[in-house]
C-alpha cells in the first residue's frame, strides 16, 4: 500500500496537470478567470488556484467548466482534442443537484461494496462525518477524493460522471422524419425547454436519475429534504 506521503505527492501532481488542462480549455474558449468564477460563484482567485494546482476542484465544477468551455468532461483526464468553443452556461441549482446525485451514487457504491463510512473515511484520510456530508450532498467532493473512491471500490470514474449528450460518430446528425414528428408531438413548453442549450444539464440530470436504484433515490430524496428544511 502506498504511503500517505506518496499519495499526497501523486495528488499534488494530478492537481497541477488538471490545472494546466483547465487553463488551456478556458483560454481556448476565450473566457477570463473572472467570467468562469462568476458562473461557478467562487472568487476569481479560486479559479487561478485551480489552474495552478493549488486548490481541489469538484466534479460538478469540472462538469460546469466542461459545458462553459464546450469540451467533453473526459478531456480533463485524457488527451482529447478540443473543439471550437460554443459557450453555454449551467445554473447553480443544477450544479447543486449534481453534487447531491454524486453523493447518492457514492453511498450506493459504498453500500454495494459492503464498506462502512469509517472504512471509506480511513482510506481517504477524512472523518466519518465528512463522508456523511459527501453522501448527503452537504459538502462537495474534491476530484482527487472521488478518484481515490473509484480505485477503492474498483469502479470507473464514469460511474459518477455526467458526460452530457454525446455527438454522433459521424458528426452532425440529420434528424429523421420520425424524430421530427415525435418532437412535434411534445407540448410547446416542453419543446421550448428542450430547445434551450442552457437546459441540457437538467435533461442530463433527469437521465442520470432514471438509472439510480430505488434505495439510492430514497437516500437522495432524504438528503434534499434535509437541505430544504
Amino acid at each position: 500500500m502506498a504511503s500517505p506521503k506518496s499519495v499526497a505527492e501523486a495528488a499534488a501532481i494530478r492537481r497541477k496537470i488538471l490545472g494546466v488542462k483547465v487553463r488551456h480549455a478556458r483560454t481556448r474558449a476565450g473566457l477570463g478567470v473572472t467570467e468562469v468564477a462568476q458562473v461557478l460563484e467562487v472568487p476569481a482567485t479560486a479559479i487561478t488556484e485551480i489552474e495552478l494546482g493549488q486548490r481541489h476542484v469538484t466534479l460538478p465544477q469540472l462538469e460546469a467548466m466542461a459545458l462553459m468551455f464546450n469540451v467533453p468532461v473526459t478531456y480533463f483526464w485524457s488527451n482529447g482534442v478540443l473543439k471550437e468553443p460554443d459557450v453555454t452556461f449551467p445554473t447553480r441549482e443544477a450544479m447543486a443537484l449534481r453534487q447531491r446525485i454524486i453523493g447518492a451514487l457514492l453511498r450506493q457504491a459504498r453500500t454495494e461494496a459492503d464498506r462502512t463510512t469509517n472504512d471509506l473515511a480511513n482510506h481517504l484520510g477524512v472523518s466519518a462525518t465528512t463522508i456523511d456530508d459527501y453522501e448527503l450532498g452537504r459538502e462537495p467532493i474534491p476530484l482527487q477524493n472521488l478518484e481515490a473512491v473509484t480505485e477503492y471500490f474498483n469502479i470507473p470514474i464514469t460511474y459518477f460522471v455526467d458526460e452530457g449528450i454525446k455527438p454522433s460518430t459521424n458528426g452532425y446528425h440529420e434528424p429523421t422524419l420520425n424524430e421530427i414528428a415525435d418532437f412535434s408531438q411534445l407540448p410547446q413548453e416542453v419543446r421550448e425547454f428542450l430547445s434551450n442549450p442552457a437546459n441540457l444539464l437538467y435533461v442530463n440530470i433527469a437521465m442520470k436519475l432514471s438509472e439510480l436504484s430505488a434505495d439510492t433515490l430514497r437516500a437522495l430524496a432524504e438528503g434534499l429534504l434535509e437541505v430544504t428544511y
